[in-house]
């Protein structure tokens, strides 16, 4: 398949275009972060205008997430069914506070927009903790998970190897799960005032390009190794 039909197949896709705007948005933040640092008074017109790029991307990717409150809710309920005691309960959490992360980012959205009034500040800051506890706990299942496949994998090869592919591509998997959520981490610890916005911007650019090549390959290289 050409890389032009790739794309065209890439950005059909509503949560391959938030991968998008996603990078726009951190990149935006992270020169916003240079230039403010830089020499400010030289690029003023050019921090106001990336400024309103920033707060309009951060805007369209909150309208993009109307409604995923429900779907990640679901998906808590499911994860109880996960086997490993420590990965379930881990997931269980992850998941509660994405979606109480993104319950409460919906209300900020209707505020912003005018919608509602709500205090933006107080409720900015319970978004940021619940995102917080979301991605500590994903990242914990993620070590969990990627020494269980990993353990896993060297037994399969002094075997007969026959899960051996699937299992690399899985150990694969989660170790940039793991990158991408420890990036994360970064963000809401700046927005509490933990870390600094520099780094929050820049850990957001890597974070957005891991996931950026996760769904590029699962929309255009999707693959079913053998179980």
């Amino acid at each position: 398949m050409s890389l032009a039909r790739d794309f065209i197949k890439f950005s059909s896709s509503t949560s391959a275009r938030d991968k998008i705007f996603r990078l726009a948005q951190y990149g935006s933040r992270l020169l916003l972060w240079q230039l403010t640092h830089g020499s400010p008074d030289r690029h003023r017109e050019v921090i106001t205008r990336l400024s309103k790029l920033e707060a309009a991307l951060s805007l369209s990717r909150k309208l993009f997430r109307l409604g995923n409150c429900v779907d990640l809710a679901h998906k808590a309920v499911d994860a109880l069914s996960i086997e490993h005691p420590g990965i379930r309960a881990l997931t269980v959490t992850s998941l509660t506070m994405k979606s109480l992360w993104l319950f409460i980012d919906h209300f900020l959205w209707f505020g912003k927009v005018g919608v509602m009034k709500i205090d933006l500040i107080l409720w900015t800051r319970w978004s940021l903790r619940a995102w917080l506890v979301c991605l500590i706990a994903a990242s914990m299942a993620d070590v969990i998970l990627l020494l269980d496949v990993e353990a896993r994998l060297h037994r399969e090869s002094t075997g007969r190897a026959q899960r051996t592919p699937y299992l690399k591509a899985q150990v694969r998997s989660v170790r940039l799960n793991f990158w991408r959520d420890v990036c994360d981490v970064f963000i809401p610890l700046a927005g509490l005032g933990y870390a600094s916005p520099g780094c929050s911007a820049l850990c957001g650019v890597v974070s957005s390009l891991i996931g950026f090549l996760q769904e590029w390959e699962r929309l255009t290289r999707p693959c079913d190794p053998k179980t």
